[in-house]
């Protein structure tokens, strides 16, 4: 099943596989165990802002069901510091401090009237919207958010285990997801896009939809991130990925599914060393010191005008 009118409150409920679990056992799955036991870990600012910038952009009359945004109560006249002196004017004691006892009690007041949204300050607020805008002046990007549907969710079944996952963009020839960075630059990000095995979620994904759509789909579908910084040059870009990286991204969320069937029918969630009893480190070429140094003369012969190897 493919559908966009399943909202986001009723897609956490459903009991399934999603690529954010399952991506765990990239590392291990005793990471995979500990995340499917005691959920995922309290947002952090950045990621409460991804959050927010995806609620903007894709669901905007549906951010205040989800987010709020908090006043900014450190600029409030009423918050004072403590007197430096006895009867210190209260003009003086005017603070931008969040470390008030003012400020601390605003915030607990306002947390406990917004019980299950996640907040964010106006700063951040104000940051998010300057990172929709960017996007929406982008010919290319606005017109692949427009022709798209959008939080789509699709079900699925993977080698018996069923799957969910939730698109951000969805059209008949592109699937696409809205990733939020500090940095787009393509090293940087690259980094990033290897660091959080954004392959393997897109690779998930892509196997749900063909499904769904068939074979046909797969054969002629881009797959495609929007990144966006949420400071600095608020700078974007559209990046697709290749299929030769999707497909092997899709081996690894077979590998990973096989082994978290083993580990259900042995109840053994091996580490990071796979229950041996040690491994050898991994370590690039380029961290090695004086590799810049290795004598080639051993595998090079050199003639007058080639080099072999």
């Amino acid at each position: 099943m493919i559908t966009d009118q399943i909202p986001w409150a009723d897609y956490v409920q459903v009991k399934r596989m999603n690529p954010s679990t399952l991506v765990a056992g990239c590392k291990s799955m005793l990471s995979l165990r500990n995340l499917i036991r005691e959920g995922f870990k309290e947002e952090t600012n950045p990621m409460r802002m991804g959050s927010g910038a995806h609620a903007l952009l894709l669901e905007p009359d549906q951010f205040h069901e989800r987010f709020c945004v908090m006043p900014d109560f450190h600029l409030s006249k009423q918050n004072l510091r403590k007197p430096k002196y006895k009867n210190e004017p209260d003009e003086d004691r005017i603070s931008t401090s969040r470390g008030t006892e003012f400020y601390e009690r605003e915030v607990a007041a306002f947390t406990a009237d917004n019980p299950g949204k996640t907040i964010l300050e106006q700063t951040q607020y104000d940051q998010c919207l300057r990172a929709i805008e960017a996007i929406w002046e982008r010919p290319k990007m606005r017109e692949l958010v427009e022709s798209s549907a959008k939080e789509v969710t699709v079900y699925g079944e993977i080698l018996g285990v069923e799957c969910k996952g939730r698109l951000d963009l969805l059209n008949k020839t592109t699937i696409a997801d809205l990733k939020t960075t500090p940095n787009i630059h393509k090293r940087k990000f690259g980094r990033v896009f290897s660091d959080l095995n954004y392959a393997f979620k897109l690779a998930f994904y892509r196997e749900l939809v063909r499904q769904n759509w068939a074979q046909s789909f797969l054969d002629q579908c881009e797959v495609m991130l929007i990144t966006q910084e949420l400071s600095g040059d608020f700078d974007n870009a559209l990046v697709p990925v290749p299929a030769i990286v999707l497909d092997n991204a899709w081996d690894k969320v077979v590998e990973v599914i096989k082994d978290y069937k083993r580990c259900q029918e042995t109840n053994e969630w091996p580490g990071v060393d796979g229950g041996k009893d040690f491994y050898e480190l991994d370590i690039p070429n380029w961290a090695m010191d004086g590799d810049e140094e290795f004598d080639w003369s051993s595998t090079v012969e050199a003639t007058d005008n080639e080099v072999t190897f």
